[in-house]
This record gives structure tokens, sequence and C-alpha cells, in this order.
């Protein structure tokens, strides 16, 4: 395997990681990780009021879709990964490409993995001019937070365009439900 490739590997290995570890696994905000299909919400279409937003360097995605609001890696990285990490171009037969195939099959095991919130476990989002910050109704969440980009907190590697318009689309959509 390319040292590149490794590194690429190790890196997605990390995002998973760290958006699936819980500081406290008595957080009153509950978080599903939902391992996903291509046609699920990492690609579902958007509808009125629905937005996903891509980080700058086109890794990682932000989505509110629905009631919901979930990231994970971006369709473009995930279409990447897959390419890098299909097992069926590992050649040869020895030690080293099994564990290559174990690795690459793992990886691609939690390709699809995403962070999701109910919509209704946020008490608000807004932008501070770096980041994206979410208010939780009760007991902060670390689902978001906990994971970095390149030694970069993934809430700020939107641009601030996106991240504002994020907020907006966000703070719309809780007042359309409170409505309801």
């Amino acid at each position: 395997m390319h040292a590149s490739r490794l590194a690429f590997v190790l890196a997605s290995v990390v995002i998973v990681t760290a958006a699936c570890h819980h500081d406290d696994d008595d957080a009153k905000v509950p978080m599903r990780l939902s391992r996903t299909t291509d046609t699920a919400a990492a690609n579902a279409p958007l509808k009125e009021g629905d937005i996903r937003i891509t980080s700058v360097d086109g890794g990682v995605d932000l989505a509110l879709i629905g009631d919901s609001i979930s990231g994970g890696l971006s369709q473009k990285t995930l279409a990447k990964v897959r390419r890098d990490m299909d097992t069926n171009h590992v050649e040869g037969s020895a030690f080293g490409a099994q564990i290559e195939k174990m690795v690459k099959g793992t990886v691609q095991s939690a390709l699809g993995t995403r962070v999701i919130f109910a919509l209704s476990d946020v008490k608000d989002v807004r932008y501070d001019g770096t980041k994206l910050i979410f208010d939780w109704n009760g007991k902060p969440q670390a689902g978001f937070s906990k994971v970095n980009v390149d030694h970069k907190d993934v809430l700020e590697s939107f641009s601030s365009d996106d991240a504002q318009r994020f907020v907006v689309a966000v703070r719309a959509r809780k007042r359309v439900l409170g409505r309801k």
C-alpha cells in the first residue's frame, strides 16, 4: 500500500473513530451513528429548506435534512476512499496482502458512518466568524466537536458563507417545526 494511501486510510479511520467516541455515556443529548448506503443520508436529495455544506477542502459535509442534522465524509471523499480501498485491487497472497485486505475491508465498512442529531436536540447554532457552534438542549454533545481534520476542528472547516447559510437554514427549520 502506498504511503499516501495508508495516510488517507488512517485519517479516515481517525475521523470515524473520533465521531464514535463518547466522553460521557450518560449524555442527555442522544446522538445516533448511522451506517448509510450511497443513497441514504450522505446522498439524500435536498428538499425545500434542506442544506448540505462541504468543508473547504471537500473532505466532510454537514447537512440539515428534514428534522435531523448529520455530518460525515463527503460524497467526493467517500468515492475516493472507496476506490483506494477496493480490496479487489490488492495484489499478492502473502501476509502483508492479507493485512491490507483486512484494513481496507474495515475502513470500507465504516465509511458510511454519519453522526446524526435530531434538530429538536439543538437549541441553536451560530457562526462566530471562525466556526459553527452548537448550543444543545440538555448536556452538550461532543459528536462534532471532537472531530479534527488536518489538526483543525471540523466545525472550523467550512467557508464563512456556507457556515452562515447553514445557521440561517437551521434557524428557519426550527421556526417551521416549532409552529407545527
